[in-house]
């Protein structure tokens, strides 16, 4: 069971990122289109191919990274860029939870692909709410 911090952090994290979206939308896709799109973005970072799959899920779940069937599921057909990018991170962290170096991570995959706005303006609300991060790097 995570430790009180750990789950202060999560819900922190969260928060930030339900006003990030708020503020900076990302494309939407369809479960198709997502599936096609991530396994791109896996090739780029040598990560192996993860499978999208449309499932029942909580109604305040959007995506949930399935580690041991190597897949994200999506409670919808449509599903967003930042979502697919915060299931991936978990996939590309040794760190499962929601700390820096998922924080980190996930700053650095809208960087490569969303945009550099976009990057920076999750980082700085990260940073604004007091979370650790490392620092933006421009060219990554």
């Amino acid at each position: 069971m995570a430790d009180k911090s750990q789950d202060a952090e999560k819900l922190a994290t969260y928060d930030v990122e339900t006003r990030f979206e708020s503020e900076m939308p990302t494309r939407n896709f369809t479960v198709v289109e997502a599936e096609a799109w991530l396994n791109n973005v896996c090739e780029n970072e040598d990560l192996d191919p993860i499978r999208v799959s449309r499932q029942k899920l909580p109604s305040n779940i959007e995506g949930l990274a399935v580690f041991d069937n190597w897949c994200i599921k999506v409670p919808k057909n449509k599903v967003s860029q930042h979502t697919l990018l915060h299931e991936l991170a978990h996939f590309a962290c040794a760190n499962r939870g929601h700390g820096r170096e998922f924080r980190s991570q996930l700053v650095t995959l809208h960087r490569r692909y969303t945009s550099l706005t976009h990057a920076a303006a999750l980082h700085q609300l990260f940073v604004a709410s007091g979370l650790s991060v490392n620092p933006l790097i421009a060219t990554s």
